[in-house]
């Protein structure tokens, strides 16, 4: 028997992971952060230690940011939109921060897109 059925996967640790991918330079990293996000979101339902939280979204979009994937300035601003609807319904663990910003701000910056500067 392998492993400890009481050791389970919490927020920390998926946040590590999606961190790690944040970090990574290969092609399709900031997806994969992207998909265990989602995963995440979906599993806390019945998982509450799961629930993904402020630095777990914030280093998404940081990874989105550093994608240089056309598309990832729009998914980064869509999650930093996700994050401010869930705060106002009550939701304090993932409340936007200076970083949140910060780093959509930095996704359309880097951004290839001509809507880019504007969305800034």
């Amino acid at each position: 028997k392998l492993g400890d059925q009481d050791l389970q996967p919490n927020t920390t640790t998926f946040t590590a992971v999606i961190n790690a991918y944040a970090k990574s330079s290969e092609k399709g990293s900031a997806s994969k952060a992207e998909q265990l996000l989602a995963e995440m979101e979906q599993r806390s339902k019945k998982e509450i230690h799961l629930k993904p939280n402020t630095v777990t979204y914030n280093t998404v979009i940081n990874a989105l940011a550093k994608s240089n994937e056309f598309d990832g300035p729009e998914r980064a601003e869509a999650i930093l939109r996700n994050m401010m609807v869930r705060y106002r319904s009550g939701e304090v663990d993932v409340k936007p921060n200076a970083i949140s910003f910060n780093s959509a701000i930095d996704a359309w910056a880097k951004s290839r897109d001509k809507r880019g500067p504007s969305r800034a």
